[in-house]
This record gives structure tokens, C-alpha cells and sequence, in this order.
């Protein structure tokens, strides 16, 4: 065998001879333990990442660096066959040890955290954040005795007074002041979005519902702290997009994003069209219009979402369910169905996306609307009654296709983790 042995701080390989290697190269034949949290990991490792790794090892250091197809493998275990000149071998060595490390070490710090942080990963629902943070920043204050809400200059406009005297809301609720530097639409989006994320959180606990929720996270947010760029550069999904993918569906986020232990991965575009149409004066033809215009949006963007979260998922499970779903907490799904039907094409085109028929009852069964959601005035107050028909929405559109069998237990982690 041609070239020193790895040293024997070099942790997980075994270095073994090739009396049948070439002479005129020289040869090295060695064991690499791909170390990986769970069997499940290993075989996936072996199977996905450690190709990746060992075609850029190839490329780097100069060496023909192989899988052996002639060994017989054990999980959690591979044997790789490196062939060229000592220094060739050497640098190849240090690169699979250096790359296999390093990612091992991610992953399994960001299993330990999950660990930590979710004591109750396996029997409860966690929501991230905890609560909804509105986007139009405010502060309460207090004048002449009467609490007001303050809302704060929108970036650009420092120096502008935005104080307006407000009635008080209700917990959590965010009304729409008309206010300089602060959109209408702003407020809208955030009172919405928090009675559907307050509507999710009270079913969840009460049908025992075991997942993650994300909400209003970036595509371009995925493992970008810059303290994980050194392990986010080995991850056969780092944070550079697919580029597979178009360059306008890189960019994007999830409204809501549920991460579930039985039924895969489920994720809500919520559109918030419908609260102040006595305001508007809209005809009835254009709420139609508006509506259908917000449907085409919708589809648009949970299709690029799927696409995204295929790609990110693919080296920890493969072919795990995504549902899609679209909510609008402001209109009902009569309301939906009326502005829907006749219109051929967007049935189309919705069917496509939720996975439906193309009859206008079946897609607005399973978005979400004001139906099964609470009362905006009072978006706290989530009755027996709302979380009656929520449930009925959830085995309509989640619950029903039954458990997925991609979902694991370890997979389920592993993916709370990245």
C-alpha cells in the first residue's frame, strides 16, 4: 500500500492495504464510518450526502475516491477505495475526515438542542415564535388616562409623527389605524394572521396534535445565522437555493408552516382580502375579481413553496407528504365558492394545487375561512363551536389521507432540528 496510515486521532476511519491496487498509482483502501444519530440517518447518509462528498473530495484532491462496491456493508458503515499517488491519498483522507466531521457535528448539535428545547417533542404542539409578533411596531402609552397605541415611524420616515389616540383592542388584535408611514394592509395582515395561528395553537392542544409551527419564515432565512455557515457549506442542503428552480420562486416565505409528527409537512398561504369591503364599495363583481385574483396568488406561491420544501427535505426524507392549504380568515367559503364558479380555468388551476376535484364545494372545503375561525373582535376567544368545525376542516384537508409513512419518529426530529 502506497502512503502512510491516517493517524490514529483521525476519528471513525480504519485504514486497511490493497495488495490489488495499482503500483504505478499507488493504492489505499479505506473504512469510513459515516457516525449518524439513527440507523434511518445512516442509510440515508450513505445513500445521499457521502456521494456528494466523496465526488468533491475527487475533485480536490486529485485521487479516484470510491464507494467499494465489492464490500459488504454494515449500517451506519461504508467502505471507500482511494487510488493515486501518497500525497494524493493523504489529502484525500484529511478532506473525508474534515467533511464527515464537521457535518456529523452539526446535525448532531442541532438534535441535541431540539432535545432540549422541546422536552416534549414526542406529545405536544410548539409554535415558533410562541406568540405573534405583529409587524407594524406599536407601543401602549397612556394620556389624559386613556391607553393609546403608539405606532412607531416606518423605516424612511424618522421624524414623523405616527401617534394616533386608539380605542384599545382586543388581546393581540391589531386594527387598522390610517396612520403616516404605516399601511392599512399592514395591520390587516397582522390581526388575520394571529386569529389563524391562535385558532391552530387552541385545536392543536385540544386534539393533542404533536408538530412544530413556523410562521411568516423567509425562504432565504433557512440556515443562514451566520453561526452555521461553517456546517450549513457541508449539508447536501446548504442555504444556496436549487438552482434547478426559477430565479422568482427562490424568493418567498411560509405563512404558516406545520411541521407533524403523523401527517408531514402542511403549510397555509393565508390572503386577508374581506374585512373592510363596506369600507371599499366594491360591487360584487369586483369582490369576485379580488378574490379570484387572490386564489391565482395563492396557487402561485404554494406551488413555488412545495418546490422549496421538496428541495430542503430531500436528503432527510424523500417524498414526504406537503400538504397545501390556502386560509382567508376574512371571507366564507360560500363567499370563496360563489366568486369561483363558472371560472373554469382557475378551478383548474386550483385543483391542481390542493390536490382536489374541480367542483368549486370540494376546493373551498378544505381552505380554511372565517368559518372555522374565531370572531376577529374577539380573535382570543376560540369557542367549541370554531374548534368544531376546525376540526372538521383539519380531517378534510390533513387528517384524512391518514399517517405518512416517510413521517418517523427520528425523521420528525431531524427535521425540527435543520
Amino acid at each position: 500500500m502506497s502512503g502512510p496510515p491516517p493517524s490514529a486521532s483521525q476519528q471513525g476511519q480504519c485504514w486497511k492495504g490493497d495488495p490489488g491496487g495499482e503500483s504505478s498509482r499507488g493504492g489505499g483502501r479505506v473504512e469510513v464510518y459515516l457516525h449518524a444519530v439513527t440507523d434511518e440517518q445512516a442509510e440515508l447518509l450513505q445513500n445521499t450526502e457521502s456521494i456528494r462528498i466523496l465526488d468533491e473530495v475527487s475533485k480536490q484532491s486529485g485521487a479516484d475516491v470510491n464507494f467499494d462496491v465489492n464490500s459488504s456493508p454494515v449500517l451506519g458503515r461504508k467502505v471507500v477505495t482511494i487510488r493515486g499517488v501518497p500525497s494524493q491519498i493523504d489529502e484525500a483522507v484529511k478532506l473525508i475526515n474534515k467533511k464527515l466531521t464537521l457535518s456529523e457535528q452539526a446535525q448532531t448539535f442541532w438534535l441535541q438542542w431540539v432535545e432540549a428545547s422541546f422536552p416534549d417533542l414526542d406529545s405536544d404542539a410548539y409554535f415558533l415564535p410562541p406568540v405573534y409578533f405583529n409587524r407594524v411596531p406599536m407601543t401602549s402609552e397612556s394620556i389624559a388616562g386613556e391607553s393609546i397605541v403608539v405606532l412607531q415611524p416606518a423605516p424612511g420616515k424618522a421624524g414623523q409623527s405616527n401617534k394616533q389616540a386608539m380605542t384599545p383592542p382586543a388581546a393581540g388584535q391589531a386594527r387598522s389605524p390610517q396612520a403616516t408611514g404605516v399601511q392599512d394592509s399592514d395591520t390587516r395582515d397582522d390581526a388575520a394572521m394571529h386569529r389563524v395561528l391562535m385558532c391552530l395553537q387552541t385545536m392543536s392542544k385540544q386534539n393533542k396534535e404533536v408538530l412544530v409551527g413556523l410562521s411568516q419564515l423567509k425562504f432565504g432565512e433557512y440556515l443562514s445565522e451566520p453561526c452555521y455557515s461553517a456546517a450549513v457549506a457541508q449539508l447536501p442542503v446548504a442555504l444556496s437555493l436549487p438552482s434547478c428552480l426559477p430565479r422568482n420562486w427562490k424568493q418567498g416565505d411560509f405563512d404558516v408552516l406545520l411541521l407533524h409528527r403523523d401527517f408531514g409537512l402542511v403549510v397555509l398561504e393565508v390572503k386577508t382580502f374581506g374585512d373592510n369591503l363596506q369600507e371599499l364599495k366594491m360591487s360584487q363583481q369586483e369582490i369576485d375579481n379580488q378574490i379570484k385574483k387572490k386564489l391565482k396568488q395563492a396557487a402561485s406561491q404554494l406551488d413555488k413553496t412545495e418546490a422549496m420544501l421538496s428541495h430542503l427535505v430531500s436528503d432527510i426524507a424523500p417524498g414526504l407528504r406537503i400538504t397545501k392549504t390556502i386560509a382567508f380568515p376574512n371571507l366564507t367559503a360560500h363567499q370563496v365558492q360563489k366568486a369561483i364558479a363558472g371560472d373554469t380555468q382557475l378551478t383548474q388551476t386550483l385543483c391542481q394545487c390542493l390536490g382536489t376535484t374541480s367542483d368549486p364545494a370540494d376546493i373551498t372545503g378544505v381552505c380554511l375561512c372565517c368559518d372555522q375561525l374565531s370572531d376577529p373582535n374577539t380573535p382570543h376567544d376560540v369557542s367549541s363551536h370554531v374548534l368544531r368545525e376546525l376540526g372538521h376542516w383539519w380531517q378534510r384537508r390533513v387528517a384524512g389521507a391518514g399517517p405518512d409513512s416517510h413521517m418517523t419518529r427520528e425523521v420528525y426530529k431531524t427535521l425540527v432540528a435543520r
